[in-house]
């Protein structure tokens, strides 16, 4: 169980990359989300009018192209919110290695496998701490470009699942 709790943060990251990869199989469209709305007023403007009659209701709507909000609305997450999210989770990796140098002093081990050998080297578990920090912030922003809501969400995800081992590591009795 314990083991579970400590490759939680990793699990999240393998998880969030996977899910921010592209679709394989796509419509091409020019328009955005455009084979999300097939069915929609039917806008014959286009098409000939011996045509119009022709055409079924179904077929006319299809041969439209949704109107969709601008590329700036759907690119676009709350201001502030991501410098909010790496502040996070600088904050969180901060607090976690205070309580784990806590518990360390109080008699404690290390029970993540990984970081087990750098306890006796503090300059090198604050090292990787920030290396993992840095790793998660450039996931997130390269997940960004692409896909910024789901950027955000990947953060929060990784900032939950570290709050929960901070709260984790602070309620280790010290002695």
């Amino acid at each position: 169980m314990v083991a579970i709790a400590r490759i939680s943060p990793a699990l999240f990251v393998v998880i969030a990359t996977l899910s921010a990869a592209p679709a394989q199989a796509q419509i091409a469209s020019t328009k955005p989300y455009a084979s999300l709305f097939l069915i929609r007023e039917a806008d014959v403007a286009g098409v000939p009018g011996e045509a119009k009659l022709a055409l079924p209701p179904l077929a006319a709507a299809a041969t439209t192209v949704p109107s969709l909000p601008s590329e700036k609305a759907i690119g676009t997450t709350p201001r502030g919110l991501r410098p909010a999210l790496y502040a996070g989770l600088v904050t969180l990796q901060a607090l976690d290695t205070h309580a784990t140098f806590r518990a360390i002093d109080a008699g404690h081990r290390e029970q993540n496998s990984l970081m087990q050998w750098t306890i006796e080297h503090p300059a090198a578990f604050i090292s990787m701490k920030a290396a993992a920090t840095a790793v998660t912030v450039l996931a997130a922003e390269k997940i960004r470009k692409r896909y910024p809501k789901r950027a955000m969400v990947f953060i929060a995800a990784v900032n939950a699942a570290y709050a929960a081992i901070v709260v984790h590591n602070y309620k280790v009795p010290v002695h």
